[in-house]
């Protein structure tokens, strides 16, 4: 008698996905614009999880994004981070003085805001920077040399210059994001126009 291997292929018989392998909303969900997830009363543009009134994301912005919790990453790493699809995105700050530009082919995703807001934190302060810092009242350039020796203790490989993160000192639990358009126009680099 001859053992047939792949015998459930000629019996009708296909074996199904592995229902583990996609959360609950399926493997197509997880692209492009989700009505539900945009309840935001403040800043109807933005994702819930974006949006500085609706967010519960508990991120310290000093990790990688990797470190979101992971059904929350996994979940909305994909989706469209405004309910208009956009290419470009500013993200400027009272909290830093730095702006952070997201630029992509494809329409912005939140892990791409995420992650642009990472690595845009994860920039050695220059030495105009630094000048500007000096001009500071003396506690807050205390606080910053403070969050980057705390920095550097507790990870002794990681870089020895200051960062644009340690500006921050321990206020770094991301917060959400919101559109302020008096800042914006306070903000905005002579001869630049605003974003959309």
């Amino acid at each position: 008698m001859f053992a047939q291997p792949y015998a459930w292929a000629y019996s009708g018989y296909y074996p199904q996905p592995n229902p583990d392998v996609y959360p609950p909303y399926g493997p197509g969900f997880y692209s492009g614009y989700h009505p539900e997830f945009y309840g935001s009363i403040k800043y109807p543009q933005l994702l819930n999880l974006l949006a500085s009134d609706t967010t519960r994301l508990q991120w310290d912005v000093r990790c990688p994004p990797s470190t979101i919790q992971t059904t929350t990453f996994f979940q909305h790493r994909h989706t469209t981070a405004t309910q208009t699809a956009v290419k470009k995105l500013r993200l400027i700050s009272k909290a830093f003085p730095w702006s952070i530009d997201i630029d992509s082919h494809i329409p912005i995703t939140c892990e791409m805001v995420w992650e642009g807001l990472y690595q845009g934190l994860q920039q050695p302060v220059e030495d105009s920077e630094w000048g500007m810092l000096c001009s500071m009242k003396a506690a807050r350039r205390e606080a910053v040399q403070q969050a980057a020796k705390k920095r550097r203790d507790a990870n002794p490989n990681d870089d020895k210059h200051l960062k644009r993160i340690d500006y921050l000192g321990e206020a770094t639990m991301f917060a959400g994001l919101g559109r302020d358009e008096e800042f914006e126009k306070l903000r905005l680099f002579p001869g630049q126009t605003a974003s959309p």
